[in-house]
């Protein structure tokens, strides 16, 4: 994979700091850091894994997370989980918290696109649909913990927006600490917003600090910009801010382009939305990741880079796709 290493753009430049069971931590600027685990780099690669053992790998690297968020200091003040409906609750962190005798308090918001907006998020047309309690539940100082896929900010902003609203002046929030998948972008567009409130901004993204599609959904480990190409024909490269170790173990297992978090709320077992839970169709998720998979194959494979290696990964991930698929299909 020598040749994928020398044709992408990747920025390595990451100092592992901490490690906990077969979790390793690095970290790249201030308050920047990468956990990276085995299932952590299961679900960045293979589409296939979604439903119960998706929430397992999830809540075993959230243990991990919750562990480095103590030798931060991050959970030595208060508390607030900041959880983003629907999807947020599959990161399992609200349930590593209890585990860990942590005591917290959270708030719930659900915010929608006005738009159809899978694999579309490049306009900020957000409104929130629900929003539970309606003032913070605490006072004084404490840290903001939200965990979610950060692909945009876009949802970021308008959640943070609407939590520092309901604010009074004895809530004072100490730092914001953001946790999942989470692209350069995003990270950056959080990090202006919360410094011109004076509020540090934390870091934790699974694997890597991904690269950003176009469509300001898609979130590569590496590859063409399938929006670039499909809109006109261009064949933008994207690579992911990664440490070295973590690019090596993953080219080995990640085909190029595919989005790395994927649809993540279709690859739980149930969703809530404020007031009910909902069984999850995992159908959804898997049709829409083979598509895409055919469709990265269609753009990859006349590439300089592509090789052997990338036409075995993908046969194994159209195999476990087809496989997840008759499963769920009867």
């Amino acid at each position: 994979m020598t040749d994928v290493i020398s044709s992408f753009n990747f920025d390595t430049k990451f100092e592992e700091i901490s490690s906990y069971g077969d979790s390793k931590f690095y970290k790249y600027g201030n308050d920047e850091y990468v956990i990276d685990s085995e299932e952590g780099r299961r679900i960045a690669s293979d589409p296939s894994v979604c439903g119960m053992p998706f929430e397992e790998a999830n809540l075993k690297m959230a243990r991990y997370a919750v562990k480095f968020m103590k030798e931060l200091g991050l959970l030595d003040e208060k508390l607030v989980v900041q959880h983003v409906l629907r999807a947020s609750l599959g990161y399992r962190i609200k349930d590593a918290l209890h585990e860990a005798g942590k005591e917290f308090a959270e708030t719930w918001t659900r915010p929608v696109y006005s738009y159809v907006s899978y694999r579309t998020h490049t306009v900020d047309d957000l409104s929130i649909i629900y929003d539970s309690p309606t003032s913070i539940p605490v006072s004084g100082k404490f840290y903001l913990l939200k965990p979610d896929t950060e692909a945009s900010g876009f949802t970021s902003l308008k959640v943070l927006d609407n939590f520092f609203r309901k604010c009074k002046q004895d809530c004072q929030v100490k730092g914001v600490v953001l946790y999942g998948f989470i692209s350069r972008v995003a990270m950056d567009r959080v990090k202006s917003y919360l410094a011109s409130r004076g509020i540090q901004t934390i870091s934790i993204a699974i694997e890597n600090i991904t690269s950003l599609s176009e469509n300001g959904y898609d979130m590569p480990l590496y590859g063409i910009d399938e929006q670039a190409y499909s809109s006109r024909g261009t064949k933008a490269k994207l690579a992911s801010a990664t440490p070295m170790p973590v690019l090596q173990s993953m080219l080995g297992s990640y085909y190029p382009g595919m989005d790395q978090p994927g649809d993540w709320s279709d690859r739980q077992v149930r969703l809530y939305d404020g007031s009910a839970w909902n069984e999850v169709d995992l159908l959804v998720h898997l049709n829409r990741s083979l598509k895409m998979l055919e469709r990265m194959r269609i753009i990859n494979r006349i590439e300089g880079w592509y090789g052997e290696t990338h036409e075995k990964i993908y046969s194994e991930l159209k195999n476990k796709l087809y496989v997840e698929i008759q499963k769920n299909s009867g």
